[in-house]
Parts: C-alpha cells; structure tokens; sequence
C-alpha cells in the first residue's frame, strides 16, 4: 500500500526537485561568488531590494535567526548591506551590496537556464496547470499550517 502511494506522491516529488535544484545551484552560484545559501535571499532582493529581515524570514519561510545570520554573512561578502528603517530604527532593511548588483546578470542567466532546463519538453498548455497546481498546493500547505497566504510581489501571479 505504502509503495503504492510512494510512487503517486506529489510531497517526494517536490522534494527531489528541490534538492536536484540545489545540487545544481550549489554547483553553478559557486561559480559566481554566490553561496548557496545566499541564492534565495538575492533571489528575492533582486526583485525587491530593501526588504526587512523580518519580511525575508516570512517570504522564504525560515526562522529570523537564520536570515540574521546568513545576512551577516553575506555582509561581509559585500553582497548586502545592511540599514535601520528610516521611520523605525528596530528594523534593519536588506539591500543589494555593489558584489550582488556585479553578479545579477550571470545570477539571472544561472536562474533562467535551469527554469528552462527543467520545464523544456513540456507544452506550453501543460506548464499553465502545473503551475497553477503548484500555487494550489501552496496555498493548501498555507492553509493546512495556518500561515497567511503568500501575496507579494515575489508571488508567481504578480510577478
């Protein structure tokens, strides 16, 4: 029975894409300066540069102190930097540091490849449910861990 549902399971699935997906980025970022765990947050600052720690930890889903420390560590890499809020001084706000904004066109070309990577061979009709059943299934893990709904500008809809 279990073998059954094994085979059928969305949950593996997503996860062995996501680790095939690290494995190459791993590889690739390396290759441009980029630490793989520093991969998501420029991902999301180069969509939205100046976010707060805070609005990273609940965009990418992981603890403050994570964030807090992986920014640091990107700091002194000069990949970010970091300020206070100009209205609020507890509030530290992520920006691009001068070594991510060098790196953004080959950051971007790494990301496109691999998107087209793995969606080649799949028609274009296909891709719009897949994509649409992928934002479902957030929205449901969302719902089933009673988090509030991803609504940003880093939401696949908006962007």
């Amino acid at each position: 029975m279990f073998k059954e549902f094994a085979s059928q399971s969305v949950g593996r699935r997503i996860n062995l894409l996501f680790r095939l997906s690290m494995m190459h980025l791993r590889n690739e970022a390396k290759k441009i300066g980029i630490g793989s765990g520093d991969y998501t947050i420029l991902f999301m600052l180069y969509i939205q540069d100046g976010m707060s720690q805070d609005e990273l930890s609940k965009l990418m889903r992981v603890d403050k102190s994570y964030i807090a420390r992986t920014v640091a560590n990107m700091e002194k890499k000069g990949m970010v930097i970091r300020k206070p809020d100009p209205h609020e001084h507890r509030i530290k706000r992520v920006y691009l540091g001068k070594n991510a904004r060098e790196a953004e066109p080959a950051f971007f070309d790494l990301a496109k490849k691999w998107h087209d990577n793995l969606i080649k061979d799949i028609p274009s009709d296909n891709l719009i449910v897949t994509l649409n059943g992928l934002d479902q299934m957030m929205k449901n893990a969302e719902t089933a861990l009673g988090l509030e709904e991803m609504t940003t500008k880093l939401n696949r809809k908006s962007i």
